[in-house]
């Protein structure tokens, strides 16, 4: 239990644990940045919500979410989404959220004029930051426990309600592009947009990393998997000069997989290829090659790239979530290829040296 009191410390959100009588047990250092130091949760509550907050004091109640009026650091009371988790009868964990105001914001730059739209633009790009560093501290609390289910159900909820502005704000700037276009400014609606695009990919790879789909399985040729997905990359390996084949040497027979996911691997895989190509020497003149071979009871196929390779301590963390060696990425697809592979009742294994680059060898049981 000293470990996971320990870990609460680095949550990213304002979090309170208590006990049945409201008293504070413990919070996050976020919490402090928002609301003022507290014995009791109550202290912080409105009158009128005080109420409201005592019916969900029951452990019936596993797991909801509450709107509260809460007194800021300012001495102002701001209303707050509340997530509430039960670790057991005695202690109750409190996620607080301040509400967003995503939606009005850009309906007034509906009303002011486009010029605000590269404001709104601005923040969103803060935004998008602020989720990145979010799931990189994240890191720390699953490096260090891995006994956070409560912690990743209520993230997994928080992510979602993240969603919902983002898709309406994207809607918005749909509507204001004519404007912007009949003024010469459609380029600001254009990276909007595709922010808000790289913002819900973020979202819906954490989602994936919490809350993996079970494969829709069907009679498959991996021979033509392979082939539509080496032509899906033909253009983006073009730009980074880089020759994607496969060298087939057996014909494969179909397997039961599913095909979307798959491809989500092979893609996932090659991808990292290029990105690993570019950082090294190689980066105009880069290889990824594709195999397969057929043993008794498994397919294999392995995804060799010339880049940069890997250490040992990489090899051995590649597959954890949040862990990356790039400046932008954030570390999850790597961890949903291996839960994509793993409900197909396959492995991934990884051989690399360092400037030698990498070698990843899905295996995949011929009979599930």
């Amino acid at each position: 239990m000293k470990t996971v009191e320990h870990n609460i410390t680095y949550i990213p959100f304002p979090l309170f644990v208590i006990d049945l009588d409201f008293n504070v047990l413990q919070v996050s250092e976020e919490t402090y940045s928002q609301f003022p130091s507290v014995t009791n949760f109550l202290e912080l509550v409105d009158t009128d919500s005080r109420k409201k907050l005592e019916r969900f004091m029951r452990p019936e109640f596993a797991k909801a979410k509450i709107e509260l009026n809460l007194m800021t650091k300012q001495n102002t009371l701001a209303l707050y989404d509340v997530y509430t988790q039960w670790e057991n009868d005695e202690r109750l964990y409190l996620y607080c959220i301040e509400k967003q105001e995503s939606l009005q914001q850009i309906q007034e730059i509906i009303v002011r004029q486009q010029t605000q739209l590269e404001n709104e633009n601005l923040i969103l790009l803060e935004k998008q930051e602020q989720l990145e560093v979010t799931l990189k501290k994240m890191e720390k609390v699953v490096m260090q426990h891995d006994n956070l289910a409560n912690f990743g159900k209520i993230a997994s909820s928080i992510a979602s309600e993240l969603k919902r502005p983002l898709i309406s704000i994207g809607g918005f700037i749909q509507l204001i592009k004519p404007h912007l276009v009949d003024t010469g400014k459609a380029h600001y609606a254009n990276i909007a947009l595709d922010e808000i695009n790289h913002a819900n990919n973020l979202i819906y790879q954490f989602l994936s990393t919490h809350v993996p789909a079970l494969p829709e399985k069907k009679q498959a040729n991996v021979q033509k998997i392979i082939s539509d997905v080496i032509a899906s990359t033909r253009n983006e390996a073009g730009r980074n000069g880089c020759s994607v084949k496969y060298v087939k040497e057996q014909i494969l027979p179909v397997i039961d997989i599913d095909p979307l996911q798959i491809k989500q691997v092979l893609l996932n895989l090659i991808k990292n290829g290029m990105d690993a190509i570019q950082a090294s020497s190689n980066k105009q003149i880069g290889n990824i090659e594709i195999r397969t071979k057929l043993q008794k009871d498994t397919v294999e196929i392995s995804v060799h790239d010339n880049g940069k390779g890997m250490d040992h301590e990489t090899q051995r963390r590649i597959f954890t979530p949040f862990y990356t060696t790039k400046d932008k990425g954030i570390g999850i697809g790597l961890s949903v290829c291996l839960k994509i592979i793993q409900n197909h009742g396959g492995i991934i294994e990884t051989k690399s040296n360092v400037g030698e680059g990498s070698m990843f060898t899905i295996v995949l049981p011929i009979e599930s």
